[in-house]
């Protein structure tokens, strides 16, 4: 059972930082204020962003469950620098929650804007809404990193 809370762990964890890559790739790739930029943020950003928020659940529950059981296998006694890497990846995991609820709330602010007919404020959102998903791939790079180590301790 922990080799499948493991992987299952591993792979929330890059669905959800492919998620975000797949976000910002096709942010940059689409024109700026063009319809097929607000169709994306109509329909497929929430979508991708749904998976990200569902992945990020799953990193959750399998993280905590799998510290339980090497705290159990160890009698709870972690060293320092165990406990540091697993702060690092816990401060991660916040900001990248954090980042990625409020790109969600700047793509709802986009869509009831462009329901309404204006599409002025589109290409500055959408490029917020772009860097917000590179800085989660990159703090998502990090911690599995981190977490790649923390096997090996």
């Amino acid at each position: 059972m922990e080799s499948v809370i493991l992987w299952a762990h591993a792979a929330a964890g890059a669905i959800w930082i492919g998620a975000c890559a797949c976000f910002a790739i096709a942010g940059l790739a689409l024109g700026a204020g063009s319809a097929e930029q607000r169709n994306f943020v109509a329909n497929a950003a929430p979508k991708i962003d749904m998976l990200g928020l569902v992945a990020a659940a799953v990193l959750l529950v399998t993280g905590l469950i799998s510290l339980i059981e090497v705290g159990v296998l160890r009698g709870f006694a972690f060293s320092t620098t165990f406990m540091t890497v697993v702060a690092i990846k816990i401060a991660l995991f916040i900001a990248m929650l954090a980042v990625m609820t409020w790109s969600m709330r700047v793509g709802a602010v986009v869509r009831a804007v462009v329901a309404r007919g204006r599409t002025d404020a589109m290409a500055g959102a959408m490029t917020r809404m772009v860097k917000a998903h590179v800085a989660i791939v990159a703090m998502g790079g990090i911690a599995l990193i981190l977490g790649a180590w923390l096997l090996g301790s």
